[in-house]
């Protein structure tokens, strides 16, 4: 009988032990807090070029987002990592041209959304908040 009653408390252990392993692990993503999300760029390229769009700031080197056809809108992301260290420059290298049209410098912060449009004389890009 006390064998019985043994093995009925060691699993009772193991049973609170592995309840409050779940209850632990659970609740991990929560104690770290989200992770900051992205800052979105509507990119509306005006010209007749083919642009390549890079991000450049203090401290790193042109970073590519992606690539917005003639005549075409697109939405490009900038990561956390980058949209939080500080003010950044957006800049586009056209296809057939040795231009780089350029926002100059413009503070973006992540999960913020931003509209930019290329012009069509592909001189400059202009950049504004987006959304209400």
């Amino acid at each position: 009988m006390t064998s019985t009653l043994c093995i009925k408390r060691c699993l009772q252990r193991l049973g609170l032990g592995a309840l409050i392993l779940v209850a632990v692990t659970a609740c991990g993503p929560f104690r770290r807090g989200a992770a900051p999300e992205p800052a979105t760029l509507i990119f509306a390229n005006a010209s007749l070029d083919q642009a390549a769009v890079y991000v450049i700031g203090p401290g790193f080197d042109f970073t590519r987002i992606g690539t917005v056809f003639p005549g075409r809108t697109d939405t490009l992301t900038v990561s956390a990592s980058l949209a939080t260290r500080g003010t950044l420059n957006v800049v586009a290298r056209l296809l057939a041209t040795h231009d780089l049209p350029q926002t100059g410098p413009v503070l973006i912060r992540p999960g913020e959304e931003y509209a930019l449009r290329l012009l069509s004389s592909s001189s400059l890009i202009s950049f504004l908040p987006s959304g209400p």
